[in-house]
């Protein structure tokens, strides 16, 4: 299946067309090893995906949460929206973000209390530059290539909203 960013509108489109649709599955997320619009105290994410699921969990260099995927309006400018994206990754922890409006992705990894862009390619070129995508956000790379320790703050403590949080499953 081609990814095709005309297709999408509006955020919802880049949502479930692109995200749900094309780049979780392509990157080996299945439908347990993603939430949809996750709040963590004040930080609320469009998608958070797991690399793992045990709990508790803590939200130190051990987390099993892999990577924050923010979607945006296909005529928002990225750029506005890179100072949240930091904000997600350093407050929490993750690693890596990716922040797409279909139209452009982008991803950045977090280093110290900043973000570096890593990669970014135009929608159209999706499809010529998944495998590039797979080996920095896949979920096998974070399986094959990180070790992690359940053993600090749980979930609970960390601020998880209870309304939005869900019962994770080992894996």
């Amino acid at each position: 299946m081609n990814f095709n960013p005309d297709l999408c509108r509006n955020e919802s489109e880049v949502e479930s067309k692109l995200i749900v649709s094309y780049l979780l599955p392509k990157l080996g997320y299945g439908i347990e090893h993603w939430h949809q619009e996750v709040t963590f105290g004040s930080i609320r994410l469009d998608f958070l995906s797991f690399a793992t699921q045990k709990l508790p969990f803590s939200l130190d260099g051990d987390s099993p949460l892999s990577l924050v995927m923010e979607a945006k309006h296909p005529k928002q400018n990225l750029d506005r929206h890179q100072r949240k994206l930091r904000r997600y990754l350093t407050s929490m922890n993750i690693k890596y973000g990716l922040l797409t409006n279909a139209r452009e992705i982008r991803i950045y990894e977090k280093v110290g209390n900043n973000i570096e862009l890593i990669f970014s390619c135009l929608g159209i070129e999706i499809d010529d530059k998944i495998e590039e995508i797979k080996k920095l956000v896949g979920r096998d790379y974070f399986r094959q290539n990180r070790t992690y320790n359940t053993t600090e703050t749980p979930v609970e403590e960390a601020g998880v909203s209870e309304a939005n949080s869900t019962d994770y499953e080992k894996n």
